[in-house]
């Protein structure tokens, strides 16, 4: 009994010495190691004032977004809650190239005075805030105002007709009076001309592809003349076809994570690769990463994609990168906790 017991305190201790050293290795940093295993975020500039603006008025500015070191490439997520932003791309891949992001603010029901917005950047190589500001103010004259500023169509097949629209009105006082004019011919507007004192009037804008060139881009600036300012409309149109990634859903539960892709496109997409990173404070003894790819993923379906088996503990995030040579990269972060076995979404 004595040697027994013996046995069963000292394989006890062994256990337990050998999850204490398992978990240390997986959990803290090698002192020795300096590497960085990430990209690096940086962007310029870091902010943008507009300045004085009507009621009405719309604007734009660009910043850039890369990485300028790690080993690896920089995927990186923006987000904001001002209804009077709007951000795009809101996510993308930076291998040391430079990213154009477009910020734009609308004046459109806000207050006279001053407004701020905070654009959040998260990364895999650092967070950071790129700032907005402007201050509105009053009109005695009229104003040209629309919205949005410009369209763009996306893929388009050749001999397609498609249609968008925007509004113009007046941002000031009295009467707006405008006209459009185009230099286009794949590209139409109606009414040409008309007039506003405050209402909104809806301007339709037209393109058809007949004649136009397959895998190219094509611009159109329709001009706006009118007495309060001139302006102009852009339209964008890539002849061609392509895939085109969405994640529709993703679920935790026991041991693994599980996620649903889908290919909303006009062209089936060939050798897929997919990730799902799980890294933040919380400690992941297993399934840090997954990785695959889908050898085909038709337009119009989806699939499910689900990691191998997942330990740990503690609150975490979960990144799922999508992309494949002819297609924009699709990536989303979602926040997790981990609790041993079951992941909680």
């Amino acid at each position: 009994m004595r040697q027994g017991g013996f046995v069963k305190i000292f394989g006890a201790g062994v256990f337990f010495l050998l999850l204490g050293s398992t978990v240390g290795s997986i959990g803290a940093p090698s002192k020795g190691n300096n590497f960085q295993p990430l990209g690096i975020l940086n962007f310029e500039p870091q902010s943008h004032d507009f300045g004085n603006m009507i009621s009405g008025e719309i604007n734009s500015t660009v910043f850039e977004i890369w990485t300028s070191g790690g080993c690896c490439e920089l995927t990186f997520n923006l987000t904001w809650n001002c209804t009077w932003v709007t951000v795009f791309p809101t996510s993308g891949v930076s291998n040391g190239e430079h990213v154009p992001i477009t910020v734009t603010v609308s004046t459109i029901g806000l207050d006279n005075g001053f407004h701020s917005c905070d654009i959040l950047i998260t990364s895999n190589g650092g967070d950071g805030i790129f700032n907005v500001t402007l201050t509105v103010i009053h009109a005695t004259h009229p104003v040209l105002a629309y919205n949005p500023q410009s369209y763009d169509f996306g893929m388009v097949p050749q001999d397609q007709t498609k249609t968008t629209s925007f509004d113009i009105w007046n941002g000031g006082n009295g009467t707006l009076n405008y006209t459009f004019s185009v230099d286009k011919n794949w590209v139409s507007v109606a009414p040409v001309t008309g007039s506003s004192g405050g209402e909104h009037d809806p301007i339709a804008v037209s393109i058809i592809t007949n004649g136009l060139i397959n895998h190219t881009e094509y611009y159109c600036e329709i001009q706006i003349q009118s007495n309060g300012g001139n302006n102009v409309f852009q339209v964008i149109v890539t002849i061609g076809t392509m895939p085109v990634f969405e994640i529709r859903e993703i679920k935790g539960g026991l041991f693994n994570i599980k996620t649903v892709i889908a290919n909303r496109g006009t062209a089936d997409a060939a050798d897929v690769t997919w990730q799902i990173t799980i890294y933040g404070n919380g400690f992941v003894l297993r399934g840090k990463e997954t990785t695959g790819t889908i050898t085909t993923l038709p337009m119009g379906k989806e699939q499910t994609l689900s990691t191998g088996m997942i330990l740990g503990f503690g609150d975490v995030t979960i990144m799922v990168i999508i992309y494949n040579h002819d297609a924009a990269p699709l990536m989303k972060k979602f926040s997790g906790r981990l609790v041993l076995f079951y992941i909680k979404i």
